[in-house]
């Protein structure tokens, strides 16, 4: 665990992150969701230590298409049209400590703009997980109001509405002006 080139690289991975979620949104790694063995789930596999139940995924939420574990895509073709209020379901629940304001978060990730057909942006199909802050002004507003409180081993899907996202301005190329973004997270850890 105390390996220096694992630690530069999951430091690397959380600067991306950050800067991806906090400024550009730009990623030249995101994932094809359409590649061969996709398939739609809403009883995706919760994050390490997460229980094994799905919960049923609530009519905003878009189906979650997942190969195995790793989240691919979302479906938004029974999605209504985004109410412009921040929400947030479970759809696995994990069982350890609920994260706090300020801890530094361990998760796999997926996010797209409503009715997108591919990711702007995702963690999965790197085969690392990514660490980051929460709660501390780091990422967009969305992130640090929704997942503290989230226990560790869960998996959350979520609604964020422009003004807690990037806004009129967007992240261009990938996230136009006023975008609603959806995100699927595994919480694996919060320390």
């Amino acid at each position: 665990m105390n390996n220096p080139v694992r630690r530069w690289s999951i430091a690397v991975s959380a600067a991306v992150l950050a800067l991806s979620l906090a400024a550009c949104g730009e990623d030249d790694t995101a994932a094809d969701p359409e590649g061969s063995g996709s398939s739609e789930s809403s009883s995706s596999a919760p994050a390490e230590g997460g229980s094994t139940e799905a919960a049923e995924l609530p009519e905003w939420a878009p189906a979650i298409l997942t190969e195995g574990d790793a989240v691919t895509g979302l479906d938004f073709t029974d999605t209504p049209e985004p109410s412009g209020e921040l929400q947030v379901a479970t759809v696995t629940e994990g069982d350890g400590p609920p994260v706090e304001v300020g801890q530094t978060l361990t998760v796999n990730y997926l996010g797209a703009v409503y009715q997108g057909t591919e990711p702007f942006d995702e963690s999965y199909s790197g085969g690392q997980p990514v660490q980051f802050p929460i709660g501390v002004g780091q990422l967009i507003q969305g992130w640090d109001q929704a997942i503290p409180g989230t226990p560790v081993g869960s998996r959350i899907i979520m609604s964020i509405p422009p003004d807690l996202g990037y806004g009129e301005q967007g992240s261009p190329p990938t996230i136009p002006g006023g975008s609603t973004l959806f995100f699927v997270i595994d919480v694996i850890d919060a320390a």
